[in-house]
């Protein structure tokens, strides 16, 4: 038998023999294997649904916001900036050809709606016509807003889908009379379900939308808005036409050389970029917490090996004695680590992946499975076992056989 073979063969019959210490060494390193498959996992998933939350804005639609600090995601309170008016969105239009519609957007939280005995505090949005095709929106019942309801200053609304159900939980929403912040308004519409923004913050299903003219001249009593949104008619010219925006606004608002803009455009990479940041960085967080594990795991399996060469000392002197070289004894302790790495890695990587789509199932978490968490606990967990193996295998090799079986013979 091959020198190799019997080493292997030695390191099988040792693992097999002490079953109790190498279920405690393969138990602690699959800990840590599982968290790091897991957060893979739920990584993966959290940046598929971001990039396609991400395509819900689509790629050709900028976003003005006024204030000049650059705002990617929408502000946790409404700033009240009076900074963008609808004249700004119509000169946008007229002098940028590349721009093939616009819309100001008004918007406010905190908007009670009561039908009957029911009620939501929700997000109201003032939007003229155009807005639902910029938007790429659509709706399930009824009807968008037109310009008539713009021109005549109609008190009609459209419905989120999460407050359409609360207060229509019968459903039959289109044509009944809300009370928006007091006042009688007719639902015209529900949209279709669009989920949260790219960022997880915003869900799009909790509002309702009327003409802009009526939240500037009734619901909220305010001729600025919050937001312009244009759709260019050539997705390739993005950053040109966002250029030229930049331009208008700053003749429109006579913003003179080297003062700073009192508005933000946003293109669309600048939303991918940040929501995929941001996803980046709470993965981050949940691999160093892994990781935390996993050396965890490595310091139990390095003291038990620790105990293991000093109960194993006449053990390691005999095979000395019988001819085995000190780093035949080296590797059958880095071999016993390997081993108990490598069934760390399965049971925790299939643990870890099990436990990610159960939350995924759940709906706590987005999951989605490929073969890097299996990849990413096999290695961890071979490099952990091999950092933290290194010392009981080098203290193993180190045992003096004579020493040890002249005590064993006293």
């Amino acid at each position: 038998m091959s020198r190799s073979r019997r080493i292997v063969k030695d390191v099988v019959s040792s693992m097999a023999a002490n079953r109790s210490r190498t279920a405690l060494m393969v138990l602690a390193l699959a800990v840590g294997a599982a968290t790091l498959s897991a957060v893979v996992v739920l990584g993966q998933g959290t940046r598929e649904q971001v990039l396609e939350a991400v395509d819900k804005h689509q790629l050709d639609m900028i976003m003005v916001r006024a204030g000049g600090e650059v705002q990617v995601f929408a502000p946790g309170a409404d700033l009240g900036l009076d900074a963008l008016r609808a004249e700004d969105a119509r000169a946008i239009e007229a002098q940028i050809p590349g721009v093939s519609m616009a819309s100001v957007v008004q918007n406010q939280r905190g908007i009670d709606v009561v039908y009957e005995d029911r009620s939501v505090t929700t997000r109201a949005f003032g939007v003229e016509p155009t807005w639902m095709e910029i938007r790429r929106w659509d709706i399930q019942e009824g009807a968008f807003i037109d310009e008539a309801d713009v021109a005549g200053m109609s008190r009609v609304a459209i419905l989120g889908v999460d407050v359409a159900e609360q207060l229509f939980p019968d459903g039959g929403a289109v044509g009944r009379t809300i009370r928006v912040a007091g006042d009688p308004y007719t639902v015209k519409g529900v949209f279709i379900e669009m989920g949260y923004d790219a960022a997880g913050i915003d869900n799009w299903d909790d509002r309702i939308v009327v003409p802009h003219t009526t939240a500037s001249r009734r619901l909220l009593g305010r001729d600025y808005a919050e937001q312009i949104v244009l759709r260019v008619s050539d997705a390739g010219r993005v950053g040109e036409v966002a250029e030229r925006v930049r331009a208008v606004l700053r003749a429109q608002h006579s913003i003179q050389p080297g003062a700073p803009d009192d508005f933000f455009v946003r293109e669309p990479d600048a939303v991918e970029d940040a929501a995929l940041e941001t996803s980046r960085t709470l993965t981050a967080l949940l691999i160093g917490l892994s990781l935390v594990a996993l050396l965890a795991g490595g310091l139990v399996v390095m003291n038990v090996m620790l105990l293991s060469v000093s109960q194993r000392t006449h053990e390691i002197g005999l095979r000395r004695a019988l001819g085995a070289r000190a780093a035949d004894i080296a590797r059958q302790f880095l071999l016993e680590a390997g081993f108990v790495a490598l069934a760390a890695a399965l049971l925790g990587g299939l643990s870890g992946v099990l436990i990610a789509q159960l939350l995924g199932i759940l709906g706590i978490a987005p999951s989605r499975v490929t073969p890097l968490p299996f990849l990413a606990a096999g290695v961890a967990c071979v490099v952990i076992a091999v950092l933290f193996g290194t010392q009981p295998a080098r203290r193993a090799a180190r045992i003096d056989p004579a020493l040890t079986l002249r005590e064993r013979g006293a």
